[in-house]
């Protein structure tokens, strides 16, 4: 059987052979670069893995005896990573559990590439953090650390790890630096080139985002197209006119919030329900962080859709009216639903899951239509995509179409919710939501919302 690398979003392939071979050669990028290997040998020489860690990765390297030099020194946030590992007993037990249990997990048809210790994983991180990723036609990894942990998340020590705040702020920190050293700057515009492969420019790039130069602001004429960073890439904007809103003066017409494929359609949504079982089922009390306003929404409608990592990042209003509330949540980043064991590659297939737990954006939206009342806008960031920026301020008028925030550095899932007493028709142009369906234009029309009798 040939090697099918389908992803959601173009994210994270979901044959897991994809991921193989990517993890792979990052190891041999690695184990070839002697400032990464310099690291690794000062890591064991003070912190060896225990006899039944050891492997052939880690009993070959020879260990020095002096203190390592300056070069070798980790970045900050990923060596408070290493330190916490080293001296939190929590932590310290999380992290040799998830890299022992993930030796029992079935591997299935795949190679099954996995990163025998945490030492390595700290340096493979590290190598991360003066990289941005690079354009693949055959099976993008738009999210080179959560390939890192694909397995080790997978385990039961990772679902417990992955759900822990120390963790999480560790993570946070450690992706806060990537942006503001590496893919915030000019530095990251290497992967921003006509070369192939691997270039965002290549020939290769732009069949797979055709119509670019006419639907994006950029100037093929200059360097990097215009683009100042890999970020300023992925946050572009589209030309004037490329997305025009539907019925901009019709308040019961709804607009897409997202250039997004849609991923669920729920009616009557509980405020509380099991949500860890494999249907994922949806919990508005969680969704919304235990906010009172939740109460308005049980018994509502919930649209989630998936945006794709070759697409546009921002997002707009679905409807006219008045900005309400915002929050931003800090939540989970590399935690998946831990009984579906067979999605190859999380989190393609915990979306629903991770609308509760993940690092979030809310916006409630006081629509103009009071057939429409008190709506909400949810951004979800999944793995290294979990920097949500809202653009809009409380009490702030939007008008349908107009900028609400974005995703950095790439792009996620959303949902839009809707309280119980909305009569609302979902226009999905005759596809039902799951995982191959396809992008809907952002501004298009995506439902309609009923007149309610006098």
């Amino acid at each position: 059987m040939s090697s099918r690398p389908y992803r959601v979003g173009q994210w994270l392939p979901s044959d897991p052979k994809v991921l193989d071979k990517w993890l792979a050669n990052l190891i041999k990028k690695v184990q070839a670069d002697p400032i990464s290997q310099g690291k690794l040998k000062a890591i064991l020489a003070q912190h060896a893995p225990a006899e039944n860690e050891q492997s052939a990765e880690t009993a070959k390297i020879e260990l020095p005896s002096p203190p390592p030099p300056a070069k070798y020194r980790l970045h900050e946030p990923v060596e408070k990573l290493m330190e916490a590992i080293l001296s939190d007993p929590e932590i310290n037990m999380f992290f040799h559990q998830m890299f022992w249990q993930q030796f029992f997990l079935p591997t299935g048809s795949s190679e099954g590439v996995k990163i025998p210790t945490w030492q390595l994983m700290i340096v493979l991180i590290d190598y991360i953090m003066t990289t941005a990723p690079e354009f693949n036609e055959t099976g993008l990894v738009g999210f080179p650390i959560n390939v890192i942990l694909n397995w080790p998340m997978n385990t039961t020590a990772g679902f417990a790890a992955f759900l822990n705040d120390k963790v999480n702020r560790l993570f946070k920190n450690i992706l806060n630096y990537w942006a503001e050293t590496w893919l915030n700057t000019a530095a990251s515009c290497s992967v921003l080139t006509t070369q192939s492969p691997g270039g965002w420019f290549s020939e290769e790039a732009m069949n797979a985002m055709p119509g670019f130069v006419d639907d994006y602001e950029c100037n093929p004429k200059l360097p990097h197209y215009g683009f100042k960073s890999w970020d300023d890439f992925f946050t572009r904007k589209f030309r004037p006119g490329r997305r025009p809103v539907a019925s901009p003066d019709d308040n019961y017409i709804v607009a897409n919030a997202c250039e997004s494929a849609p991923y669920k359609l729920v009616y009557n949504v509980r405020h509380r329900d099991f949500f860890w079982i494999k249907k994922q089922r949806y919990s508005l009390d969680f969704i919304l962080n235990m906010d009172p306003l939740a109460q308005q929404f049980y018994g509502g409608t919930v649209y989630q859709a998936f945006l794709s990592a070759t697409s546009y990042h921002r997002w707009h209003s679905p409807v006219s009216g008045k900005i309400y509330k915002t929050v931003l949540v800090d939540g989970s980043y590399y935690s998946q639903t831990h009984n579906i064991q067979d999605d190859p590659a999380s989190p393609n297939m915990s979306q629903g899951y991770l609308a509760q737990v993940a690092a979030r954006g809310i916006v409630y939206i006081q629509a103009d239509n009071k057939d429409i009342g008190l709506m909400c806008f949810v951004s979800i960031g999944m793995s290294e995509v979990s920097s949500n920026e809202i653009t809009v301020r409380e009490g702030q008028r939007v008008k349908k179409g107009d900028e609400l925030g974005m995703f950095h550095f790439g792009g996620s899932t959303h949902l839009l919710i809707f309280h119980p007493g909305v009569g609302i028709h979902f226009d999905l142009g005759g596809q039902e939501p799951g995982l191959h369906s396809t992008n809907i234009n952002i501004n298009a029309k995506i439902a309609e919302v009923e007149r309610r009798k006098k």
